[in-house]
């Protein structure tokens, strides 16, 4: 399988050193939350590699969202490192993300707990290469690790050891976005004629994932499944995932919004889609199951009714709806789900047919009195014929060749099976539909 990598990055390593490294890759700013399940759907990757993420100006990202990403289809490993990657892998690391470099095995271990130790302060400016990131701060764990570097080199200088261990102290109780580089140096003021501790860790953790990453297995000690998601995730994923519309992303809940506050049918739209809702939870209540061909029949019908016959239409209606494969797979699983109950549902109301129920329909939408008055004008054609009710018709084609020659006259497109249409409709059968076509045809003979 081709590899498709997201590199999530920021201050913890200058772009266009990462490209050296990993040129193939897709580069992301910074994760905020939302970021990781929007761009699953949209960029599709199957190996995503997070360093950086945001920590005050955005939500960050979120472990659920990893969570959710490694259950994702298609995705082979996810990795960490050197700051919100780093923290997040050893948060999910019995799941199977993997950690990779010294900051994440000291958050593994225990070393350390505190999430500002990655955290710096920083501005950022874009560029035709693509943003560059000027950190004004100092990071903990660059610090810590100078620390563990002068202590290994002077063991035994128990002086020096003490200043160094003193020092952190002060920094540590430094707030990250005031630990400036002067700070640190006025802090150490030179003392014993080395620079105060500092080893470039995050950058340094930041390329050894990039270069290193396919070394690694995932070794989850618990599988990742649904059930490890929340109520509050799916809110997350619902709303706040951005989907692509012609090359520009925008949030779910703003689409969502411009659509109510802007159609003119948006009490309908409501009212169908807390149906659709119901319907899947009816399914669930019911353990309503499809199969994998009851899922491809709606797939098929589905793409007909959409006018797609080529892969290429199949791509553009893709695009057009903003989804993602996983995202039209999932739809086609539930409205597959839900064509087989309410197929049972009709099929248990033997001879009572949809009637009442698509009546009902038409008056809650204030169509009935319109359509009514449509039939109520041929009734009346069809009465200047003498034709009864039911019986006295003499049926001379069969049904279909009947339904196939309304559709067209009418404008039609017949988009699904006759036995699709028959269920859906609510005709018993087909001397049923025989009968309704024949008097329509008498009227249009009137």
């Amino acid at each position: 399988m081709e590899e498709r990598i997201i590199v999530y990055l920021g201050p913890s390593l200058p772009l266009d050193r990462a490209r050296k490294i990993l040129p193939d890759a897709v580069y992301q700013p910074p994760a905020r939350q939302g970021d990781i399940v929007s761009d699953l759907s949209v960029l599709q990757p199957n190996i995503i590699i997070l360093i950086d993420g945001t920590f005050r100006d955005n939500l960050s990202v979120w472990t659920k969202e990893l969570l959710y990403a490694l259950q994702y289809p298609g995705i082979k490993a996810i990795y960490g490192a050197a700051s919100m990657g780093a923290l997040r892998a050893a948060e999910l690391d019995f799941v199977g993300m993997i950690g990779i470099g010294q900051i994440y095995a000291w958050y593994r271990d225990g070393i350390t707990d505190d999430d500002s130790e990655v955290a710096v302060q920083y501005a950022e400016r874009n560029s035709p290469k693509g943003p560059i990131y000027y950190v004004t701060t100092v990071p903990l764990v660059d610090i810590r690790a100078g620390m563990e570097h002068y202590r290994r080199e002077f063991p035994d200088h128990k002086e020096l050891n003490g200043a160094i261990a003193k020092f952190f102290t002060v920094m540590q109780a430094t707030p990250y976005m005031d630990r400036t580089e002067k700070l640190c140096e006025d802090t150490w003021d030179h003392a014993f004629g080395i620079a105060f501790p500092r080893i470039p860790q995050k950058e340094l953790d930041a390329i050894e994932a990039l270069e290193t990453f396919n070394a690694y297995v995932p070794d989850p000690k618990i599988k990742p499944n649904p059930d490890h998601l929340s109520t509050a995730f799916h809110a997350l994923y619902e709303r706040d995932r951005k989907i692509d519309v012609k090359g520009q992303q925008i949030t779910q809940q703003h689409l969502d919004s411009y659509v109510i506050l802007h159609n003119p049918e948006y009490e309908r739209i409501c009212w169908d889609a807390a149906n659709q809702e119901l319907a899947l939870l009816l399914c669930d209540a019911l353990f309503v199951m499809v199969t994998i061909e009851e899922v491809e029949h709606e797939n098929n019908r589905f793409q007909k009714r959409s006018g797609v016959a080529t892969p290429g239409d199949f791509e553009m209606m893709l695009e057009a709806n903003g989804w993602g494969q996983e995202e039209y797979k999932r739809l086609m699983l539930q409205n597959a789900r839900i064509r087989k109950l309410q197929h049972a549902m009709t099929v248990s109301k033997h001879s009572r047919r949809n009637t009442q129920s698509v009546l009902d329909y038409l008056r809650t939408h204030q169509a009935f009195d319109y359509w009514a008055e449509q039939a109520a004008r041929k009734e009346s054609d069809i009465a200047t014929k003498g034709v009864d009710e039911w019986m006295g018709l003499t049926l001379e084609k069969s049904a279909w060749e009947m339904l196939h020659e309304h559709f067209e006259s009418e404008g039609l497109d017949l988009k699904c099976s006759h036995e699709d249409y028959l269920l859906e409709t609510g005709f018993s059968n087909q001397h049923e539909l025989s009968v309704a076509l024949t008097r329509l045809s008498l009227a249009k003979e009137q």
